[in-house]
């Protein structure tokens, strides 16, 4: 097993208002679904333990009112020694306890997640013989990581692979073997970085293969396309990251930063702020991220006041300092931590000149919008300093991106770095499904989608008027377009034509009489073949040489397939 197994028993009542048991058990289904998140757990409740099932830990806790509030304490025990691993007590007014009741539960799991991690990992370090298995040595690397340098992420990727080892199966492993290479790619490794954001790419990848729910490889790939100023892009796996595990803090604070550069301040501070509401075994731990934050909103005196105790900071941070005392008109200040930065430039990054520091600052960081760097960058480096002079870090000249992304109840499609939204339709699920194994025949069955094939006729008599209608309207058109020598109009209502047609040659018997949908495989064949038409032409209206790539490529039928003349690479996700 490569997670660790964990038992929740529904937490005891000293209690008894009213609704006392509706609210423990609601309370208790939060418990179990925010640590749920945490794919390296196997979260069992206590009704589903099995006899012979030994969990690793469990998690108890009791609810106890007092005259104006209800405390919840809870606790984590290692059932290998019965020992408590930790304790912790939430206090809230009984008044407004409902309302609170799942920031309550996340912060909760919050606090339990980091000890249950420092707890196993103390663990690993006493005896390596432990039985963590693919886990454990996640953890290890992943502590190796924080340390922020070039050994530690060679010894983490040792940790990584023997996870994989162990478990091939184990997503945690690829994400963490992505992390080691973004370390290097961000900012260490300047004379190999093409070799580090391929692996930091590839890897994540793998790993989302293996795990669609694998919040550290979505958060790994946002930052990835972030760095590679694909904004778009980079915005959708950070929120996705962040849907699939809002309670991790390190997940948290990564998408906050992140969101800074997409100048989503006031969002980043939100995600900053509850972060600071977990009770973090180091206060100051992301003071560096609130200083950052700060910076960008404009509040320059409170990120200078956030920096005098952040540990964590990365090589450019003095840089920050430098422009908030700027700002600030605090010149001596502004010198001092600008000459911190050329030093640690110098020794980390690379034994350079002034002015490469000040261009590798501004390559660096990529903001999406203007940033409020600017002033400081041309103080430094002339009025012609600008955001504008940035080179991305692209391990190869970059090809337009070709994706279609789910956006809530909205889809975002590109194609040839041209793109579109389209609301929700089902033949956009069917384009998904045929782009993501290309040349692969899929079966109409495989796309309808547990469709009620007979519900229906394939349409009424007023429907089939409608189409005859249409047929007539674009007969006039062709003929007036070939008049006109418009060859691309014409052919693109020319493929509109045909696919009526096709339509009404399944659906009619005899002499134009509508069939009776007795024959389920062609209804089914039909179904497919319609609503993928019907996208296709929709999407050509918007975006034409995306239309024509697509009529061009995908077979419809009882099989259907897309065959593309060249190779391409698409990101998909429907979800």
């Amino acid at each position: 097993m490569h997670g660790l197994s964990i038992v929740i028993h529904p937490f005891d009542q000293l209690f008894g208002h009213n609704g006392a048991q509706a609210f423990s058990q609601s309370f208790f289904t939060d418990v179990v679904t925010e640590l749920s998140r945490f794919r390296q757990f196997r979260v069992i409740t206590n009704e589903s333990l099995r006899p012979d099932e030994d969990p690793f830990y469990s998690v108890k806790g009791l609810f106890r009112q007092t005259r104006e509030n209800i405390r919840i304490n809870a606790q984590l025990i290692n059932n290998r020694n019965g020992r408590v691993v930790w304790a912790e007590t939430f206090e809230e007014d009984i008044n407004v306890i409902d309302a609170r009741q799942h920031d309550i539960a996340q912060q909760l799991v919050s606090a339990l997640q980091l000890q249950l991690n420092h707890d196993v990992l103390n663990a690993v370090r006493r005896s390596p013989t432990v039985e963590l298995g693919a886990y454990g040595y996640w953890l290890m690397g992943m502590e190796e990581l924080k340390k922020g340098t070039l050994k530690a992420d060679e010894i983490a990727r040792e940790h990584f692979r023997k996870s994989i080892e162990l478990e091939p199966s184990f997503s945690l492993g690829y994400s963490g073997m992505s992390l080691s290479y973004f370390n290097e790619w961000s900012c260490q490794l300047w004379e190999r970085w093409d070799i580090s954001q391929r692996g930091a790419s590839e890897w994540a990848k793998k790993a989302i293969d293996l795990d669609e729910d694998n919040h550290i490889a979505a958060l790994v790939l946002g930052r990835v396309y972030l760095y590679e100023a694909e904004y778009e892009i980079a915005e959708n796996y950070l929120r996705r990251a962040l849907r699939l595990n809002n309670n991790d803090s390190d997940n948290l604070i990564h998408i906050a930063s992140c969101f800074v550069f997409l100048g989503l301040c006031d969002e980043a501070e939100v995600l900053y702020n509850k972060v600071l509401t977990t009770k973090l075994p180091y206060p100051n731990k992301y003071n560096h991220i609130g200083s950052f934050i700060a910076f960008e909103k404009g509040e320059f005196q409170r990120c200078l006041e956030l920096a005098q105790n952040a540990n964590n900071a990365w090589v450019d941070f003095p840089a920050i300092m430098a422009a908030a005392s700027f700002e600030l008109g605090d010149m001596e200040k502004m010198a001092r931590y600008w000459k911190n930065y050329l030093e640690l430039f110098r020794v980390k990054i690379k034994n350079g000149t002034d002015e490469e520091a000040l261009q590798w600052l501004i390559n660096i960081n990529p903001y999406k919008f203007n940033t409020r760097f600017r002033n400081f960058w041309e103080y430094i480096g002339g009025k012609t300093t600008a955001p504008s002079s940035r080179v991305f870090m692209r391990a190869t000249p970059v090809e337009p991106e070709n994706f279609i992304l789910k956006e809530g109840e909205v889809w975002h499609l590109s194609f040839e770095g041209v793109s579109l939204r389209l609301p929700g339709a089902k033949g956009i699920l069917d384009l998904v499904k045929l782009l993501s194994k290309p040349d692969h025949q899929f079966h109409c069955t495989e796309l309808i989608g547990g469709a009620d094939i007979t519900s229906e006729k394939p349409y009424d008599e007023k429907a089939k008027r409608a189409y005859q209608r249409r047929m007539l309207e674009l007969r006039e058109e062709i003929r007036t377009l070939d008049e006109d020598n418009d060859s691309q109009r014409s052919e693109e209502l020319h493929e509109e034509y045909e696919s009526i047609v096709e339509h009404l040659k399944t659906s009619l018997g005899l002499r134009g009489v509508i069939r009776q949908a007795n024959d389920e495989m062609e209804k089914t064949r039909s179904a497919v073949t319609w609503r993928i038409r019907h996208i296709i032409q929709k999407i050509g209206k918007h975006h034409p040489s995306f239309g024509k790539h697509l009529s061009a490529s995908i077979k419809t039928g009882l099989f259907c397939a897309y065959r593309p003349g060249k190779p391409m690479k698409w990101t998909l996700n429907d979800h």
